[in-house]
């Protein structure tokens, strides 16, 4: 199993977009660019977030993306049904032990993923930046 980017970069747009003060607004490029990401690949899955109700997107000057609910509201399992349509695809196979434990993989994924927020995912990334800020002693 692997996640691919187009999630990984999504999840990391919607984690930054999180953090800027509320009635704030930032370019899904510039999004990019903070994080060095390649500016048309997120501008697409902003696109498609945008589409699914999870961001708000408006062009122009004065435009640029938000949340569409607050942070604490969008689960990152919302975020992956919007990207690729489900948690973990599994085959529908009846009468099969293998079946069945895939089943009972996706509904544990499934689990973690809808009690995991964007709101949580922002809080953390706050607590590793801040880790990361060089201290300087005069």
């Amino acid at each position: 199993m692997r996640v691919s980017q187009r999630l990984d970069y999504a999840l990391r747009a919607l984690t930054a977009i999180a953090s800027l003060p509320e009635g704030t607004t930032m370019a899904a490029g510039e999004v990019a660019d903070r994080l060095g990401l390649p500016r048309r690949f997120v501008e697409q899955q902003i696109t498609v977030l945008a589409k699914d109700g999870l961001v708000v997107s408006q062009r122009g000057a004065r435009g640029g993306c938000s949340l569409a609910r607050p942070a604490a509201e969008i689960t990152v399992a919302e975020v992956v049904e919007a990207l690729q349509g489900s948690v973990l695809d599994v085959p529908s196979v009846t009468d099969s032990a293998v079946s069945e434990m895939w089943a009972d993989a996706a509904r544990s994924l499934k689990d973690v993923l809808g009690a995991t927020t964007i709101a949580e995912l922002a809080v953390r990334q706050r607590e590793i930046d801040s880790s990361r800020v060089p201290m300087y002693d005069i």
